[in-house]
């Protein structure tokens, strides 16, 4: 898992001598002031893992930092790994998952009625074994995906989204974060789509995608596809663009209300199907 480097800087404040000309020679000069440095919040890290039942949905809902998911193997075993950065003084974030309503829970929370402190936030990374369709919310954390082998249900209030390889339908939406995703071949009958408010959109996707595009935006189009543009004055987003990539098989919607939408083609193309293990390095792309 990335490490997170999450801490205050340190701070110092020095007091100043003053000299008065009409001081007693044999007066000590004044002591300056005695530094003072903040104390900085302590990382607490801790793994955990669990037994899913298969098939299994995962319901991710932290409101206080980023979230990460990676491809977790072909067991059901579910693993946990989070970095805590806890400031002297402050209420603890507790992570206790469990299973709500036949769905496995990863839910940090304050105790009720609580605020966090500053410079204070938790951030998960989860390793998802294949065929467990994840839902993760965050405020103003990122989210990122890599090879994961489920269905996804990504929004985050403010925060970015990133995501790479899924073997699933993914849905994934943001308020005035960006998205950036290199998509597999959609599966067939999908309705996938990609949205936010104000950020910018970038998909690079492989002429096997399989699906009609639709995009909309008052920003700009950028592509390496042929696309059919419709205005739309009055309107916002003022514009809507189609195009079909592969055959007609499934649907992808793209839209930003102001950002800019690039449909890219996804070049040096290696699919992570013989990709097994934890966070194993992929090829670049």
């Amino acid at each position: 898992m990335r490490e997170f480097l999450l801490g205050s800087a340190l701070a110092a404040l020095c007091g100043c001598t003053f000299a008065f000309a009409d001081a007693p020679l044999n007066q000590a000069p004044a002591a300056a002031a005695p530094a003072t440095a903040t104390i900085e919040p302590q990382l607490i890290r801790s793994e955990q893992s669990t037994r899913l039942k298969p098939g299994q949905a995962v319901i991710i809902d932290n409101p206080y930092g980023d979230v990460r998911l990676r491809f977790g193997g072909y067991e059901e075993q579910l693993e946990l790994q989070s970095v805590a950065q806890q400031p002297p003084g402050a209420d603890a974030i507790a992570l206790q998952p469990a299973e709500e309503a036949g769905e496995y829970r990863i839910a940090p929370r304050l105790p009720q009625g609580r605020l966090l402190a500053e410079h204070q936030r938790i951030d998960l990374a989860v390793f998802v074994p294949k065929g467990h369709n994840v839902t993760v919310r965050t405020e103003y954390g990122n989210i990122e995906s890599r090879s994961m082998r489920g269905d996804l249900d990504l929004r985050s209030t403010h925060g970015n989204i990133a995501l790479r390889g899924t073997h699933g339908r993914v849905q994934a939406h943001t308020g005035d974060g960006s998205i950036e995703a290199s998509l597999l071949a959609a599966p067939p009958g999908a309705q996938q789509s990609l949205t936010t408010s104000t950020g910018a959109i970038i998909v690079a996707v492989t002429e096997h995608l399989d699906a009609r595009v639709q995009m909309a935006t008052s920003a700009l189009f950028a592509t390496e596809f042929s696309l059919q543009v419709e205005e739309l004055p009055g309107q916002e987003p003022n514009k809507r663009a189609t195009t079909l990539i592969g055959a007609d098989a499934s649907s992808l919607s793209l839209e930003s209300r102001r950002g800019e939408i690039r449909l890219l083609r996804w070049r040096d193309f290696s699919t992570p199907d013989s990709i097994p293990e934890h966070d194993k390095t992929e090829s670049k792309h």
